[in-house]
């Protein structure tokens, strides 16, 4: 009952220009086939997710799976209804859909009411430390809602490589960024932007401070069971950015890292952002790792779509391809 109300609030928020047909679970427009999965546990994820795919995908061919999570809907209120019909139209406005013409998945982590600080998909340390609940590991239910996606498309012939392209912005940065770390064999490259000039260093200390998860390495493992996979998260192309007048602070908060951390982090690493972003991107170079930085010169990122549709495109081999930014 809960997935009919989830499905028939989704076809509401639809445009009326657009055509929607309701099938299994399905919407269609001119241009996308849109499907709500529901959580499924038995499956791995007890969160839902939308798979979107462009019509005319070649069946001959193979693609990437694009994925962005928590791409604002924390923000969010009224419950997992009003989040699935924000994801919705995300989704239909997603300027990456279209360029890259290439299956999307965006998974629809549920925040908690009672704990608005309390943001899965941002995978901090206090998401990652949950032992029990819906909460639980949001990286691991988004593996599995990758491995049902990939089934779904099979069955309508469409091919997928095992590794995604993640892309993310501000609180999906932050998704993107540190899924990356945990994860590296899963990606196959990641835009990661406006996330307040911080990154997960690959490294346990700096200046003779411990640099815990999600700053860096340090108890990893002890909170996601398996040591930081070094070898193979420095071979992952990642594209870094930031705008000049992005000043927002959000790291301070409970959701990302919380303000005992972040002010930590903001005397580590600077308190300016050009100085945080000097220090955090010169120890990402010197990691030996596959990292394209651009810093935008304004706090609104038009230019950053086309880049990222860029460097996804570049680097879907085996080869670390640097693009040419538009703003440089």
């Amino acid at each position: 009952m809960k997935k009919l109300f989830f499905l028939l609030l989704a076809f509401v928020c639809l445009p009326a220009a657009l055509f929607a047909q309701s099938r299994t679970g399905e919407i269609y427009t001119d241009k996308l086939w849109i499907q709500y999965v529901g959580p499924n546990p038995q499956e791995g994820f007890s969160n839902g997710y939308f798979l979107a795919v462009p019509r005319g995908l070649e069946r001959d061919k193979k693609y990437f799976i694009l994925a962005e999570a928590d791409p604002g809907l924390f923000k969010i209120t009224g419950g997992r209804a009003d989040q699935t019909a924000g994801a919705l139209g995300f989704l239909q406005a997603y300027p990456l859909l279209e360029t890259l013409q290439t299956p999307v998945l965006m998974p629809v982590f549920s925040h908690v009411p009672s704990a608005p600080g309390l943001r899965p998909g941002s995978l901090n340390r206090e998401i990652m430390q949950l032992q029990e609940g819906s909460l639980k590991r949001p990286d691991l239910q988004f593996q599995a809602m990758l491995k049902d996606a990939r089934k779904r498309l099979k069955k309508e012939g469409i091919k997928t490589y095992k590794k995604i392209w993640l892309n993310g912005f501000g609180p999906s940065g932050d998704f993107c960024m540190r899924f990356t770390f945990l994860h590296p064999k899963a990606v196959q490259a990641a835009v990661c932007g406006g996330t307040d000039a911080l990154a997960p260093l690959p490294q346990e200390s700096w200046e003779g401070h411990t640099l815990a998860y999600p700053l860096g390495t340090a108890r990893v493992k002890e909170w996601t069971g398996k040591k930081f996979d070094f070898k193979n998260w420095k071979r992952v192309p990642q594209f870094y950015y930031v705008g000049a007048k992005d000043q927002s602070f959000a790291l301070a908060t409970d959701a990302y890292l919380g303000k005992q951390d972040a002010q930590e982090a903001l005397e580590l690493f600077g308190l300016g952002l050009n100085e945080r972003w000097s220090n955090v991107i010169n120890a990402l170079r010197q990691s030996g790792a596959l990292i394209q930085t651009q810093w935008y010169y304004g706090k609104v990122y038009e230019p950053a779509w086309a880049d990222a549709a860029a460097f996804f495109k570049a680097n879907s081999g085996k080869r670390f391809v640097p693009t040419m930014p538009k703003e440089h």
